[in-house]
């Protein structure tokens, strides 16, 4: 299994909030994961008020939240569960 397909645990995403937090970051967190290759580094998408969702990348390793863009027709992000079929 690779570091991608590893969950993300619940005292990692505390974590993640923290640094958005600390950041001044507000809003709703959509979804959480890993960046492919990596444990301390997640794409975490979230949405503010008027509904609007951008993806950023947020390093636990360099204690950093980077936004990457906003999802709409153009940007989009795949959550692709693996066909056991």
């Amino acid at each position: 299994m690779n570091l991608a397909d590893k969950a993300v645990t619940q005292v990692e995403m505390m974590k993640i909030i923290g640094l958005f937090r600390k950041e001044g970051f507000t809003g709703e967190y959509e979804t959480f994961q890993r960046v492919s290759g990596t444990d301390r580094e997640f794409f975490v998408v979230m949405s503010n008020e008027q509904g609007i969702k951008a993806l950023f990348k947020a390093s636990l390793m360099l204690n950093a939240v980077e936004f990457q863009y906003v999802l709409d027709d153009k940007h989009t992000f795949v959550t692709e569960e693996a066909d056991a079929s």
